[in-house]
């Protein structure tokens, strides 16, 4: 077998082994376990009961927060795959080209969700009928302030600083 039959048989592995990677990530609430691939495609997901009587709302966020923890471990274990197929050098350049890895990013940190309260008007959760109160805050928006944000201010800007002082001369310091 010459070498590039070796390169095409050994990228048509790679491939299909990409392929099949996935990421399973519970949420920190323990209530979701999601399995999904790379590119975000969710094979499974196992909801714990308690989650149900969170609402709708919270059950989504929460399913929505699971799959891209999920996602993002399937994308690391792809760049490990990498690593170990093509080599460091190789999986660096091409984290170069696609961005860091998941795992080497600050992401946000996720807050657990929170259960839904019932509207007002309600008995035991139960909808009363006429749907939400329309000044409540959805539960999303609950610990964040309401109305606009005030501009935070900019950063005083460095000094000038001229470095034609220090390469004008070269030898500097090195004359007797």
């Amino acid at each position: 077998m010459s070498v590039q039959e070796e390169r095409i048989a050994a990228a048509d592995r790679l491939t299909d082994l990409l392929s099949r990677v996935t990421g399973t990530a519970e949420h920190p609430s323990g209530l979701v376990t999601v399995t999904a691939s790379a590119v975000g495609a969710l094979r499974s997901v196992r909801l714990h009961p308690a989650a149900l009587g969170q609402g709708p709302d919270a059950v989504g966020r929460l399913v929505a927060e699971t799959a891209r923890l999920a996602t993002d471990a399937a994308v690391q274990t792809s760049y490990n795959e990498l690593a170990k197929t093509l080599g460091d050098s190789m999986a660096m350049a091409i984290e170069d080209f696609a961005g860091p890895p998941p795992l080497h990013r600050q992401a946000e940190p996720v807050e657990p969700a929170r259960p839904q309260a019932p509207p007002p008007g309600s008995v035991s959760g139960q909808p009363s009928g006429t749907g939400p109160h329309p000044a409540a805050a959805p539960p999303w928006a609950a610990g964040r302030p309401r109305g606009p944000q005030p501009a935070r201010p900019r950063p005083a800007a460095a000094p000038d600083e001229d470095d034609d002082d220090f390469f004008a001369d070269p030898f500097r310091g090195q004359r007797r």
